[in-house]
């Protein structure tokens, strides 16, 4: 579902990480880059209508899902832009085993603080 329109990124959040994809969009409206936010009704495949659609207003695809990256979501929809100029950033966990952590320090080793995310999407832009 596209939750706000807008151009140049588009921004896909899953799960628990949706409201991490709606602080990544606020903090890039402070840079005047006014992005796309969806959250995907289902995820064991693509939209491939809504995700063709992006190709005519925006230049990158981010992905912030929280699962492992391999083999993810993040991974469907790179795949699914392989032979276009579309640009695709994916966001999410390496795979590994987690035992007694620290969220705050797990999200930073994985790139997946709000701030990391929006410095790589304006390093793409």
């Amino acid at each position: 579902e596209v939750v706000s329109e807008g151009n140049d990124v588009a921004i896909i959040a899953l799960g628990s990480f949706f409201g991490i994809g709606e602080r990544v969009k606020e903090m890039l409206a402070d840079s005047n880059i006014n992005a796309t936010l969806i959250n995907p009704y289902f995820i064991t495949g693509t939209d491939d209508e809504l995700l063709e659609s992006l190709k005519d207003n925006h230049k990158l695809v981010i992905t912030i899902e929280d699962g492992v990256l391999d083999g993810g979501f993040g991974e469907k929809i790179a795949r699914f832009y392989g032979d276009s100029n579309m640009k695709v950033l994916n966001f999410g966990l390496k795979k590994e085993f987690l035992d007694r952590y620290d969220v705050t320090e797990v999200l930073k080793d994985n790139h997946l603080t709000k701030e990391q995310i929006v410095e790589d999407v304006k390093s793409v832009l």
